[in-house]
């Protein structure tokens, strides 16, 4: 059966295909650095508001609620749990050491 589509045209539209699939992913990534900043200016500011109160950096409950939560959206997402839980607490663990550094403290874990 005659389709007026040759196998080199095929080829090309899958090509064609992979480079769009591949500029989209660049662009996730771009969004996904722009919510990590905007996570980044977020906890520098809380960060700030702490010192000011005079209560300590570290929130162990508050910081399990943050990775439980935030394994409830991967999961809601159909993402990796486990996947989400180490990224959140790589980011918050990010957070806490500039915390430790801009109030003048030592970064600890």
């Amino acid at each position: 059966m005659w389709t007026g589509i040759s196998v080199s045209d095929d080829h090309a539209a899958r090509r064609d295909r992979l480079e769009w699939l591949r500029r989209n992913i660049t662009d996730c990534d771009r969004e996904l650095v722009a919510i990590l900043r905007r996570r980044q200016d977020l906890a520098r500011e809380i960060g700030e508001v702490k010192a000011r109160l005079g209560v300590p950096v570290t929130d162990p409950k508050r910081e399990a609620a943050v990775v439980r939560k935030a394994a409830e959206f991967a999961r809601q997402a159909g993402l990796d749990e486990e996947l989400i839980r180490s990224l959140i607490w790589q980011v918050m663990s990010s957070a806490r050491a500039r915390q430790f550094t801009e109030s003048g403290g030592q970064p600890r874990e």
